[in-house]
């Protein structure tokens, strides 16, 4: 019997921790919502690579902390029994703070079990020229007599200011001027309502100018509705 019980013993002992169970794991994705500035026209959705998650106890005090991978992903292991909630944070939209938390429902977290959390948004606003479009135009630029009506000719608008307006903006986002050859060009804009405007003289009902000391803008509505849209447009400006 003794010997029965010395083989016994080391067995019972091995199935015991063998049954023993892991902590358990929390996994889960968060993606990022990028919008322009405004927080108005919606660019693109991707995930949310190498930001902190947070894991946060019932009476939400941060447990751990992990980054996500460059798939949005992120994981929580050796995590005791016991209710938590996943925090991370955003851009605020309403422009009240500069980032607000987001967070998950609470979760409830056994030995041994893998909990997947609900995929999480967070927000992002970019400037205008974190995109992938162009708008490139070219003016000429058309010479009058001093009487106001009589073309003297006809020229490349050579170092023109050129002014560029996202959305309803108030007062203008990017200037440049035209090149050699009266081109100008606005790179690397994101998705939205552009207004592309230059001063030129003002002009009578007949088409005449007038004199005025006051010039008029000159404006063109451009669209950009995907990434890396080239837009290309032209104009003309009038001076004495």
């Amino acid at each position: 019997m003794k010997t029965y019980r010395a083989f016994l013993i080391p067995i019972i002992m091995i199935f015991l921790f063998s049954c023993k169970k892991e902590p358990g794991q929390v996994v889960g994705v968060v993606m990022k919502n990028v919008y322009d500035n405004d927080f108005k026209v919606f660019q693109y959705r991707v995930p949310a690579a190498d930001i902190d998650v947070y894991l946060c106890n019932a009476e939400t005090l941060v447990i751990d902390r992990v980054k996500t991978s460059n798939s949005g992903a992120y994981y929580f292991d050796k995590v005791e029994d016991g209710q938590y909630q996943i925090i991370v944070y955003s851009d605020d939209t309403s422009h009240v703070y500069p980032m607000v938390s987001k967070s998950s429902s609470f979760i409830n977290v056994s030995v041994g079990e893998v909990v997947s959390v609900d995929t999480l948004d967070i927000f992002k606003g970019i400037g205008i020229e974190k995109g992938n479009a162009t708008i490139t135009g070219k003016i000429w630029l058309i010479n009058y007599k001093s009487n106001g009506y009589d073309i003297k000719d006809i020229s490349l608008a050579q170092e023109l200011d050129v002014y560029l307006i996202y959305e309803d903006h108030a007062t203008f986002d990017v200037r440049t001027r035209t090149n050699y050859d009266g081109v100008f060009q606005f790179k690397n804009l994101i998705k939205g309502k552009y207004t592309v405007y230059v001063y030129s003289e003002q002009e009578d009902a007949l088409g005449n100018l007038t004199n005025a000391t006051e010039k008029v803008a000159r404006k063109k509505i451009i669209y950009i509705t995907s990434d890396k849209q080239e837009v290309f447009v032209t104009d003309t400006v009038k001076a004495f």
